[in-house]
């Protein structure tokens, strides 16, 4: 279905091809490269002992870019997080993966008791930017080149044109 106006946060929340791309794009480039969790108690893993107060990093960049979770990593594909029942899904990239879980797999923002507590909110302030940008403009992308020092980013040239 195509998003009228005036736009509602149902209908942006139940536009599976508009939210696959923003997973895929945050997936990709996420907005946040890691976190650190503190251990409150002392820990066991894998015959590892870590002593209460260790600090631990976790990278959502290495978990979202994965190739055992992820097939052909590297590609943009809005696909992989479209519902089986829609048309455009293709079995043979599905990651499996619900990024609306924020699993370790797709951990954008974080989990558990951990997870954004502005979670909703940036997925909502996301669809509506999308949905109006590309609804009443034309982009025309000059440059996209993905650039990894001094930070993870883009170096991005674009031209917006407002549609008549």
């Amino acid at each position: 279905t195509s998003l009228t106006e005036p736009l509602n946060a149902s209908d942006l929340k139940n536009a599976p091809v508009l939210n696959s791309c923003i997973h895929e794009s945050w997936r990709v480039d996420p907005p946040v490269p890691g976190s650190f969790r503190k251990a409150v108690k002392e820990l066991e893993h894998k015959g590892y002992i870590f002593e209460k107060g260790t600090v631990f990093n976790y990278s959502i960049l290495m978990a979202t870019s994965d190739s055992s979770l992820y097939k052909d990593h590297r590609t943009y594909n809005f696909r992989r997080f479209l519902p089986k029942d829609h048309k455009l899904y293709v079995a043979e990239i599905d990651s499996g993966i619900d990024p609306i879980q924020g699993r370790s797999n797709y951990p954008i923002f974080g989990g558990g008791t951990h997870v954004c507590l502005g979670k909703a909110f940036a997925m909502l302030e996301m669809r509506l930017l999308a949905a109006r940008m590309l609804k009443h403009y034309d982009v025309d992308v000059r440059n996209s080149e993905k650039v990894f020092l001094p930070v993870n980013g883009w170096r991005v040239e674009f031209k917006l044109t407002r549609r008549k």
